[in-house]
Order: C-alpha cells, then structure tokens, then sequence
C-alpha cells in the first residue's frame, strides 16, 4: 500500500475539482484513513459525455482523451431544400447544432483529434469531416466571451467561461450522425511535453504537496468527489510516499538509521518489553492477481487492461482505475509491482525503542537488527519515555515489463484533399420525363477514399443545400482538343486525352459489342460520347479514341472542344441530381462547399436541353416530278435512346408536333405539321425563287422545341 500523511492541512487541497482531503489523527500513514466513502473515478467516467448541472470539469495534465461536458448549446437547426418537378415539390430537411464543450479545468495548449461517434470528425491534420465552423478556448483568465454565445444570450448575461478550456461548435452538420447529435471525444493537450508525478500532485493541492518525484505519465485526468479521490490513484499505484513537514506535504527526507542491538525492548516503566515482534499479514487479504485499466495512446486512448497473477496463491482480485495516459509495458509494470509490493509487505515489525528515537517519525527509514533490507516506520506511538514503532518493509519499483497494446481498430483519418465539381445538363438517367432541367452534379479529389460531402448550389436569388454521390465521380478534365467527326458510325481517326483527378482511377477499353451496348459513356464539354480504346499515358492521364460521338441528342456539340474541358465518366452511381427550380432553363448556377475557404466550384448555364425532344435524324427531301418537295425524317425521343424491333420510339411528349422552315436568300416559308412528314406544293415553293435552300425540322415538345436538324437542297 502507498504511503500518505495529509494532517493539519484540512480544506486547503480543496481546488476546482471540489473536495476536502482532511486532517489525519494522529501520526499514522494508513491509507485506509484516506479512503473516500465510495472508489475514486473509473475510466468510464472520463468517456461520457454530459450536459448536466453540477458536472464535475476534469484537471487534465499532459495529453488525453476526454468527452467533456456541453455547457450551452442551440435547439437542433432545421434548413430545408424544394427540388422535384413542378406542382410535386420534394422537400429535404437538413439539420445542424451550435455547440459549446467544456473540457478541462486547467488551461489547455490545443485540441488534436477529435471523435464522432467514434469516428474521426477531425484528423490529425486539423481538417474537419464534416462541415462546421470551430474554435478553440484555452482556458486562460483572459478568455473573451464567443461571440455567437454572445450574440444569443446577450453580452451581459454571457460568461467567458474563464479557466475552463472549451471547444465551440458553430452549424455542425447533423447528416453524417442521423440528424441527431454525436458523442464526442477530444485528444487534448495540457502541458508542454509528459508530466511529472510532482507536476501533478503539486498542482492538483495547489502547491502543498512538494515531492522531487520524476517519474512521467503521457497524460492524467484529476477528477473525483473529492481532492482524495481525484490523485488517490496516482498516490496508491505508483507508492507515492508522503509525510507531513509543517503543513506541507512531501517526501520523507533524512538518512536510513541503524537501530542498535540494545536499544530493543524498552519500555515506559523500565519493565522488559518484547524485543521484537514479527507478524505477517494472512494470504487470504492479499491479492491473487491485480488489474491495471488505464488508457493506451498506441490504440487511440481506448481502455487498456495490464494483468498481474500471483501463481497459485489464494487472495481475490483487486482492480485498480488509473485515469491515465500509459504504455502497455508501464501498466504491467505497474500491476507487477501492485501484487508483488502487496506481498513482500504482507510483514509487519513492532519494536519498543527508548525516548531518544522519539524523532523517528511515520515515514523514516531504519535498518533492523538480524532482518534484511530497509524498513519504513508506518506508525509512531509515543508512551512516556519509550517509542512504539510499527514497521513494513521498503518497496523498489520494478523497471517497465515488455507488453503488447494489443490491435486496436483505429478510426481511418482520411485527409480529404480538395473536391472538384462538374455540373452537366443530361438528358434522364432513369428515363423518366421531368419539368425541371436535368442537371448532375460529379465530385472527386485527388485523395483515397470517399464520402459524401455537403454542397450549396445557388442561382439568381436562390440557394439550395445537396450532397455529392456516396460514390466518388471519375472525373477530370481534356489535355488535347477533340476535332470534329462524324455521329453515323465510329470516329477510328479522332482522339482526345484526359487527365483523372484522382490518378488511382482508371479507364478501361471495351470491344465493339460492348461499345454498341452502351458501355464507356462519357461527357466531354457538352458532347455526350462513348469510347472503345483508353490507353493509359501514365500520372492519370488517357487517351481515348475508338469514339462514337455525340450521343444523347448532343451531336450539335462535337465541333467547338477546347483543352481543359471537364470529362466525367457517366456512372449513375456516381452522379447526384441537383435539385432545380422550374424556372432554371436560361439561368447560371454555381456549386461550391459552403464553410470551406478556397474550396473549388463548378458553374452551369442552364440550357434546357434536357426538357426538349432531341433534334430529328434522317432527314431528307427530294423534288417530284410534279415540283413539288417531299420532306421527310426520324423523330427521337429524349426518354428512352435505344433502336426496338418493330416498336416505334416512345413520344416522350403530349403530342407530336413539328416546326419546318425552308430558307433560300432572305424568303423563307414556315410550316407545321403532326407527323414526320410534309410535302410542299410547286406552287407555295416558288415564292423562294432559284439557288440553295435550307431546309431546318425541329420537333415540338412539351417545354420548348428540339435544336434543329437541316439539310440543303437546289431549287430550279
């Protein structure tokens, strides 16, 4: 058992933690005096966190983990977003929390880490998971009062919250955590490097214990009903031994005295006292095995368990909580020293010396005569002209045990780099028919590893809040130019090289049937294409070739490419549909991470051209004999692209209506009709004379007319 003497100092120790240690009677160095009514904190006090009123704040020393307790905090911050097609809105509700926690009442130099859930909010890089606004406290007695406590509560009525460090949450987003708040730990540091038993005990009494004590701990955490129980354990497991000096505490100091032979077996009234008295302490009270828990910083502070057994000797078990910061080998260590100490001081000696070794006080070490060793004097009595002593053998800690940490399953502390968008007009993944623009959002960064990240996108006075996909986007941008070609068969000629965001990514070539299959579909600017062959050029970059070009009605956008245009492979997995007023076609929207200085973003002018039919194809026209000019073609449908056997192509549209315009020199004719085809009388053709004419079809849909198909024919 550890040593302690805390007389005469009565309320002294009391400080933050709370508490009175309290006088002993007498000079004895039983701890069993010391003892609180109930055990000091176990580690699970340390890893909960609370909100509580009279919740005791931890004096934290070194660097720990701790949860902390939320001393103010805002109701649950609803935000909403409208997307949806028009009269069928789709409301999403997103959550946040603004949030103070308190963490230690000692000042602290930084917070490192922190945990969600049990996952990494905050890595070891200082960068946040999750999109909120932080800011750090250390505790000092110059602290400023936050300013959105400020704000809220009202600069009067607002505590700084003076020598209590404390971490603030500002619009923590609630997404990732099921719109509800997390749990939350917190790696903290207190003082510049590890801290000694003597830092601790002397600041934790506020400088009443003195000990020259230099054994380190990585971190501790002084907490308890009283000042006792807050370094109890300190004092218990690591044998601190302590004595009382004119009101301070500290070491027992002074040379180890040699007893002479003849000074055993005084007594008060010169009568023969018992020379010496050998008593051992039954095996039955000492224990068989001692547990250590305490925290590992090789498994990210979890709970560790060091186990010390005695063999086959009887006892029980005894735990020990250590609110500390250890390695494995110290914890063992620690727990071999805890039963072996227990046993070699299961002896006790009872001397009766004359007056003059009145001076041998509760914490002096003497040498017997015919017993080895060192002897600690544990209890002093004083009977007339003789000293009663009682005596325990003097303990040597061991030196640190090798030990294992065990695995630990670590949260991954994925630094993400930053994100880059795309946005892109498409026609409808699922095919179904909308009346809002079809706009997708693709994501990706440079780094390993994916997760959704929260995104604003905003228009002329409007703003709406989405996430990326779950599924990080391959995308990345043109290093060569794209040259016009042909969208009726395959372009074995042009080529384009890209380069990945993500250089891990990778771009496979695909054969003919798969190709025709729908297989590699890709966006490159504004023209949707598929390609057969990518060869990889190293450093993330391909070439693609093998094309089939302007797919999804996009073949108007094959001339027109320009290096460093955005490529996005089409994944449906990978896309996010961004939700659109109804009033979007013809407007410029952005999309950008909000809370994140410098983050990248991506802007869009809307076209509509994924709410119009696609232009027709086929188109043809031929003069009869009679004059008159025959025009004919294929209409598309922007809900579903592929050729079926004896089925015409589904409408897509309410009805099916056409606008023909026939140009020659500045006359025209304009025309409408139901189906994919018109014949022009001699008669109405010869208001546009002789020479060249244009010949222009757009199909008619239900939100605006297709881009137009043309063809060229001579009138005579």
């Amino acid at each position: 058992m550890a040593t302690l003497v805390l007389s005469t100092v009565g309320t002294s120790l009391g400080g933050p933690v709370g508490g009175a240690i309290g006088s002993l009677i007498g000079q004895s160095i039983d701890q069993q005096m010391l003892a609180p009514p109930a055990r000091g904190p176990r580690l699970g006090d340390l890893s909960v966190q609370t909100s509580a009123y009279g919740t005791q704040i931890p004096r934290v020393y070194g660097t720990m983990r701790v949860a902390g307790s939320v001393v103010w905090s805002t109701d649950l911050i609803e935000s909403s977003a409208i997307a949806g097609a028009k009269g069928e809105p789709d409301v999403t509700y997103s959550y946040s929390v603004s949030m103070a926690v308190a963490l230690s009442s000692r000042p602290l130099r930084e917070i490192r880490r922190i945990w969600a859930d049990g996952n990494l909010l905050r890595g070891e890089a200082g960068d946040f998971k999750t999109s909120t606004d932080f800011r750090f406290y250390d505790g000092g007695e110059d602290q400023a009062v936050d300013p959105l406590i400020g704000s809220i509560e009202g600069a009067d009525g607002t505590p700084a919250y003076r020598g209590l460090a404390m971490a603030m949450f500002e619009n923590l987003e609630l997404a990732d955590f099921g719109n509800r708040i997390p749990f939350l730990t917190f790696e903290v540091v207190a003082d510049d490097g590890d801290p000694t038993l003597a830092d601790i005990l002397g600041d934790a009494s506020d400088g009443c214990i003195r000990i020259a004590d230099g054994r380190t701990l990585v971190g501790y955490s002084a907490i308890g009903k009283s000042m006792s129980a807050a370094i109890r354990p300190l004092v218990d497991t690591f044998d601190v031994e302590l004595v009382d000096a004119c009101g301070l505490i500290g070491p027992a100091d002074g040379e180890t005295l040699q007893i002479g032979e003849d000074e055993l077996g005084t007594s008060a009234n010169s009568s023969t006292a018992t020379r010496m008295q050998r008593d051992q302490d039954p095996a039955r009270s000492l224990p068989a095995s001692v547990l250590v828990t305490y925290y590992d910083p090789e498994r990210d502070y979890q709970s560790g368990l060091a186990r010390a057994d005695g063999g086959a000797r009887e006892g029980e078990e005894t735990r020990i909580e250590l609110p500390a910061v250890l390695s494995a080998a110290s914890a063992r260590s620690l727990a071999e020293e805890a039963i072996a100490r227990a046993w070699a001081r299961r002896d006790r000696l009872k001397l009766s010396l004359p007056g003059s070794r009145i001076g041998l006080l509760p914490g002096a070490r003497v040498k017997v005569p015919a017993m080895p060793g060192i002897w600690r004097v544990e209890q002093s009595t004083i009977d007339a002209m003789a000293v009663a002593l009682e005596l325990r053998p003097e303990w040597r800690p061991l030196p640190d045990i090798a030990a294992d940490s065990g695995r630990s399953n670590a949260a991954a502390d994925r630094v993400d780099g930053p994100a880059s968008f795309a946005l892109a007009e498409l026609p409808s993944i699922d095919g179904t028919p909308s009346s809002v623009p079809n706009v997708y959002l693709a994501a990706a960064s440079a780094t390993q590893g994916w997760k959704p990240l929260a995104v604003e996108v905003t228009g002329p006075g409007w703003l709406a809040s989405s996430t990326t996909s779950a599924v990080k986007s391959v995308l990345g941008a043109a290093i060569s130019i794209l040259p016009d070609g042909s969208t009726d068969l395959v372009d074995a000629v042009g080529f384009v090289d890209v380069r990945l965001v993500d250089a891990e990514q990778w771009l496979l070539s695909c054969d003919d049937e798969a190709l025709m299959a729908g297989a590699n579909l890709a966006l490159l600017g504004g023209e949707i294409l598929q390609f057969g062959v990518a060869k990889p050029l190293g450093a993330g970059a391909f070439r693609l070739s093998r094309l089939l070009r302007g797919r999804g009605g996009t073949e108007w956008a094959t001339a027109g490419h320009q290096a460093g245009e955005a490529f996005v492979l089409l994944e449906a997995a990978s896309l996010r549909q961004v939700p659109l007023p109804d009033w979007a076609s013809g407007s410029e929207f952005e999309v950008l991470q909000p809370a994140r200085q410098g983050s990248a973003s991506a802007a869009l002018k809307v076209s509509g051209d994924s709410l119009r039919p696609w232009s027709p194809v086929g188109l043809r026209a031929a003069l009869t004999d009679g004059g008159d000019l025959a025009i004919g073609w294929i209409r598309r449908s922007r809900v579903r692209c592929g050729w079926l056997d004896d089925i015409d192509m589904p409408l897509g549209e309410r009805l099916e209506q056409y606008d023909v315009t026939i140009t020659a020199g500045e006359q025209s004719l304009d025309y409408s009709c139901g189906m994919p085809a018109i014949t022009i009388s001699a008669v109405q053709l010869g208001r546009l004379g002789t020479g060249t004419a244009t010949i222009s079809v757009r199909q008619v849909g239900d939100w605006g007319a297709s881009r137009p198909a043309t063809v060229h024919i001579t009138l005579s």
